[in-house]
């Protein structure tokens, strides 16, 4: 329940490694992980400084600080400062007159590093426009992944900046990727078909965001679609589409500058005003 691990990791020269290990497995995962650290001992404590512990957003724990209330405590702000994506300072009195009323006499501090997934962003389709999404979300730092089902795009020179190209089916897609609820997907791909097929799975994961470009036209039979094979209308509202911001024209480039402004939006939790009028 506390995270204490078993006997042996205690004893295991290699624990820091191991803890590394999982820092990275984690990332790859795409799940946020908090890396505790007691950088600061004074008195009588369970841990030594240096002592780590791994904190997970829903509270599961691996490596030790001490174990007790201490360690039961620093769990807890492990997860707030994961669902706040911030890092952290602690500093407990192991007293009995102290915030945790423990009987080592001593005080703890530490240090609580959160460490986050790159941003990740699905472009499907790899056309005109995916490929002018793809340049700018890699330069704004998202980690992007196209999806296309034509096998010529997988060399596409304009891709290449690509983390991952998959060449699949649209509707197969969702078997080869990995979507939480910190993903953002767009829908760009050559016709109706591919970008009903595509929006279809991708209402059925968590992410984020869901831009599906279009004419209104387009988005009229893309919703009547939904509802035919059962979508309800809260899971079709979802759906950013047209996709993006009313600020470009018809250039793919400017495209691609509308919908990571509204990605950026949704992200950084922005709003529709000037700087200069707020």
């Amino acid at each position: 329940g506390l995270g204490i691990p078993a006997e042996p990791l205690f004893r295991s020269p290699y624990m820091d490694e191991i803890i590394l290990k999982k820092i990275i497995e984690s990332l790859n995962r795409e799940e946020k992980v908090a890396l505790v650290t007691i950088t600061e001992i004074k008195g009588s404590t369970p841990r030594d400084e240096g002592s780590l512990m791994l904190v997970w957003e829903d509270g599961k724990s691996f490596g030790s600080i001490g174990g007790g209330k201490i360690e039961y405590t620093v769990i807890q702000e492990s997860v707030e400062a994961l669902k706040a994506n911030k890092n952290r300072i602690f500093n407990h009195s192991l007293t009995p007159q102290g915030d945790l009323k423990m009987e080592c006499g001593g005080e703890a501090g530490g240090f609580i590093r959160v460490f986050i997934p790159e941003k990740k962003l699905i472009i499907a389709g790899g056309g005109h426009v995916g490929e002018k999404v793809l340049e700018l979300a890699t330069f704004l730092g998202f980690k992007c992944t196209i999806i296309d089902d034509r096998e010529e795009y997988a060399t596409k020179e304009s891709l290449q900046k690509a983390s991952d190209i998959i060449i699949t089916p649209y509707n197969k897609a969702f078997q080869k990727i990995t979507v939480t609820k910190d993903t953002y997907i767009v829908i760009a791909t050559k016709g109706h078909a591919g970008d009903l097929d595509f929006v279809k799975e991708a209402l059925k994961t968590e992410a984020k965001y869901i831009g599906l470009i279009g004419s209104k036209v387009k988005h009229v039979f893309i919703k009547n679609s939904l509802i035919q094979d059962g979508f309800s209308e809260e899971e079709i509202n979802r759906i950013y589409g047209p996709v993006g911001l009313n600020i470009s024209n018809q250039l793919p480039e400017e495209i691609a500058v509308s919908i990571m402004s509204e990605i950026l939006l949704i992200k950084n939790n922005g709003t529709l005003e000037h700087r200069k009028d707020i």
